[in-house]
This record gives structure tokens, sequence and C-alpha cells, in this order.
């Protein structure tokens, strides 16, 4: 083969390879509008031109956008809570609390996390089946939180009481993420272990 021969080919355009998204992919970006945005913006057009994608794709994996609303619920319940269920259901209750009660202190883990939940927690204000989902997370956590504290020999009572003040620990540190810093947040930490493991007087 000639050296111009060579050149020719080489600039041929090479063909562009098609991207091919997933289910979760589609979910994600879906998770990524309402947080930067509402769920009004979480709109099937917007996504496509977002992903750089024409809607067929789309439809490929799904029905309809409340389809799509259902996936992103599925995926928040999974992620922050049957899987923190299963990860902690072999733990000792004084390492399950620590665990726990550290999430929020994951960074910008933690950061996107809650961002998340409060975008989930907005959208519920206005949407049944949202509000539905959200209703469900929260009974799910308080009754594991509930059941551990039980397992360790508290009364129900004394175990419905401390579940809730694990919960409220949670939420608030989410919410005051930027009032503490490190150390202050390792002072209530240990101070609410504490309380939540002493028996009650």
């Amino acid at each position: 083969m000639s050296k111009p021969e060579v050149q020719a080919n080489e600039a041929q355009p090479k063909p562009r390879t098609r991207r091919i998204l997933t289910r979760d992919d589609w979910i994600d970006a879906a998770i990524g509008l309402l947080v930067s945005k509402s769920i009004d913006a979480v709109r099937v057009e917007a996504l496509a031109k977002d992903l750089g994608i024409t809607i067929g794709s789309f439809y490929h994996h799904f029905k309809d956008r409340n389809e799509l609303l259902a996936g992103v619920l599925g995926k928040w319940h999974e992620s922050t809570t049957a899987q923190v269920v299963r990860a902690y259901g072999d733990l000792t209750l004084e390492q399950a609390m620590h665990d726990i009660l550290s999430l929020p202190f994951h960074g910008e883990t933690a950061r996107r996390a809650a961002m998340v939940e409060f975008a989930i927690r907005a959208w519920a204000r206005r949407d049944e089946m949202a509000r539905q989902a959200v209703r469900e997370v929260d009974e799910q956590r308080l009754a594991y939180y509930a059941g551990a504290l039980q397992q360790a020999g508290f009364s129900k009572a004394e175990a419905a009481n401390k579940a809730f003040l694990v919960y409220s620990f949670q939420i608030s540190q989410a919410l005051l993420w930027e009032v503490y810093d490190d150390k202050a947040r390792k002072r209530l930490l240990g101070f609410t272990k504490k309380l939540l493991l002493a028996p009650d007087a």
C-alpha cells in the first residue's frame, strides 16, 4: 500500500460508538434533576437532552414518566434503607448504633444522600406516590431501630422512644451540615450514643 493510500484511510472518520443507557442511568439522571431543580424538571425530553440520546431509549426501559418516578423512589428506598438494614443486621447494638448515627458524617457521600432525601421529601408534600414511599421508608427505619433496641433488652416503649431519637439525630445532623465541625460532630455522636444505650431512669 502506498503512503498516499494510508493517509487517505487515516483521514476517514471513525464510526461513532452508539451509547447504550441502562435503566439505572435514566434513574440517576432523574435524581440529578430532582436534586438540582425540582420534580417538575424531571421530564423525559429534558433527560434525553442532558444525556445526549434520543427519547426512544427511554421507552426501551420505561412505559412512561410515572414508571421512571417509581424507579427513583425505589432506588432511594433500596440504597438508603433496605441496604442499611441488611448491612447492620448482624452487628451488636453498640456497633449498629455507632454506624447508623455516623451515617450523616460520611463527607460528600452523606451530603449527596441528604440532598436526595430532602428533595424527595419536598416532592412528597405534593404527590401521593412520593408521600407513600416516604411514609414506608420512615416506618421501616423506625421499626428497624426499635427492633434492634428491643433485642438488646429495652422494653417496647423504651425502644420506640430511643428509635425516635436515633432518627431525629440523623435528620437533624443532615440539616445542620454546616453548623458543626468534625470535633463537635464527634462530641455529639458520643453523647447521643451514651444517651441511647443507657437504660431509662
